[in-house]
């Protein structure tokens, strides 16, 4: 838990309430160090899912740069479970 302040302190400045509430960081907040890797999979995979669905809703995006959304704002909030401890499971 020593770098859950940093953790936080990424996830709002990277995107406030978007990086802060997804999954991977619900996951490490609410299981803390018990996130199963079939868990943390399918947490990863909600979050780019309902991202890039979100932003595909901007009117000026492309399906590319929806996806490339995406995928920035899901790498943006792994960082921020793993720091928090999401990422036991995978024993790095």
């Amino acid at each position: 838990m020593k770098h859950a302040l940093p953790a936080l302190a990424i996830a709002f400045a990277l995107g406030g309430t978007v990086a802060s509430t997804g999954c991977v960081t619900t996951a490490a907040l609410v299981k803390k160090p018990s996130v199963s890797l079939p868990l943390l999979i399918g947490a990863t995979v909600a979050d780019l899912i309902v991202l890039s669905l979100a932003a595909s809703q901007i009117q000026e995006y492309s399906y590319g740069g929806s996806i490339a959304t995406g995928i920035a704002i899901t790498a943006a909030d792994v960082a921020a479970g793993c720091l928090l401890g999401a990422c036991s499971s995978l024993r790095l």
